[in-house]
């Protein structure tokens, strides 16, 4: 995690992890938060944006070639190490008849310092969909104001928004009658993706309340007096946020039908897991009433709350007292600690105030095949943390996505 220190950097130097053509679209073409609030929202079709523009950063950002093969690298090493754990038998392990292999990891790699250069380093990883239809949208933005974006789209594999837009299809919301599936979904901070996500799909959003499951396993839901079965979900459900979880789990484990991010792989695959697992590249991460094996003194650590989101439950330089305490609060095994990194500054405002990044990658994992990064956010941020959350509308702050280096 950040420290308020800063590395030097040049936004000039060859070595930059962006391309150029980041800076040179930025002088020569910029733009406000409030266009890109703007066209976003008219792109995507939907209202339920905040009414302040705080989410989109107004900087286009493209990869330089060494971030894109870093990522690319780092990601193929992380799912590879993590297969045992994608099996669909972990998910029958766990209690559900039908078993199914996890078909989606999202991983976040912060930009780092490393001496005077840069790095990049895993912040956390989970096997559930996030904001992939928020980067399409924001790709088509982004071609608009700056059309020689258009050839570098944040994704792997697919050549055309056409031939994304058909694979992304059949992986997200396949079969003859998908839907979305969350709970109040409408009193959300993402409601912004989640709305555009059921526009883009042409699926409706459902909420536990609504479903009804018949004794075949046939999966109904009842919207504004309208009956409608259901043959794929796509699952943005953590089923330990409803208040009746264990009922509402008993039931969907009777359910007959496809899952794009199947409910169990929240609790099978997280973060907690860099704890357990050797990760190629990465740091020793371990739980927390094992801090003192890494040898570092607390203020030089991180502790994390395994299922925390968002930026909650996150202990920034704690004091040995506090990590001691969390072992013997019997809280040891449901943190992970990890040492601090140093931001590095991948930007400067117009004031000269130093921006932050972190890029997630949504991949794609289809069996027997290579995993494909299916898009590629960015989120810039000033202060604090890159949660979405912290977010206050300053310069260059937001979501943004990464572009792949133009000719790659």
């Amino acid at each position: 995690m950040r420290q308020h220190n800063t590395c030097n950097n040049s936004a000039a130097s060859a070595d930059h992890p962006f391309h150029p053509l980041s800076f040179e679209l930025q002088r020569c073409a910029p733009q406000s938060k409030q266009r890109m609030h703007e066209l976003w929202a008219q792109m995507a079709g939907t209202p339920h944006l905040p009414d302040q523009a705080v989410v989109f950063s107004e900087w286009p950002i493209v990869a330089s070639q060494r971030l894109q093969d870093k990522l690319i690298e780092r990601a193929q090493a992380l799912c590879q190490i993590l297969q045992p754990q994608l099996q669909a038998q972990a998910v029958q392990n766990s209690g559900w008849t039908q078993g199914v292999a996890a078909d989606v990891l999202t991983i976040d790699y912060a930009i780092i310092c490393d001496g005077d250069a840069w790095d990049i380093r895993l912040v956390e990883f989970q096997a559930f969909t996030s904001l992939l239809t928020m980067g399409y949208r924001l790709h088509q933005v982004h071609s608009q104001l700056w059309p020689q974006l258009a050839d570098c789209p944040p994704w792997q594999g697919a050549k055309s928004e056409q031939s994304w837009l058909q694979s992304s299809r059949s992986w997200l919301a396949g079969g003859e009658s998908p839907a979305l599936l969350e709970y109040q979904a409408w009193q959300r901070g993402t409601l912004f993706d989640l709305h555009a996500t059921s526009l883009l799909w042409n699926m409706p959003i459902i909420e536990p309340h609504q479903i009804e499951i018949d004794a075949k396993g046939r999966l109904f839901s009842k919207q504004h007096g309208v009956r409608q079965q259901h043959d794929k979900i796509l699952n943005r459900l953590i089923l330990s946020e409803l208040q009746e979880s264990d009922q509402f789990s008993h039931r969907l484990l009777t359910t007959q039908l496809n899952w794009h991010s199947h409910p169990a792989w929240y609790f099978l695959v997280h973060k907690g897991l860099s704890a357990e697992l050797k990760i190629p590249f990465e740091p020793k991460n371990v739980k927390a009433n094992q801090w003192h094996d890494l040898n570092l003194p607390a203020h030089d650590l991180v502790a994390k709350n395994i299922f925390s989101c968002g930026g909650k439950d996150l202990k920034i330089g704690p004091s040995s007292k506090e990590l001691d305490e969390l072992s013997s609060a019997g809280q040891g095994d449901q943190w992970i600690v990890q040492p601090r990194y140093r931001p590095y500054p991948v930007m400067m405002t117009s004031t000269g105030t130093p921006v932050f990044a972190e890029a997630r990658l949504i991949v794609q994992l289809q069996e027997n095949q290579q995993t494909r990064i299916a898009m590629q956010i960015l989120r810039m941020y000033c202060a604090e943390q890159a949660s979405a959350s912290f977010f206050q509308g300053r310069e260059g702050e937001g979501a943004s996505i990464l572009h792949r280096p133009p000719n790659e």
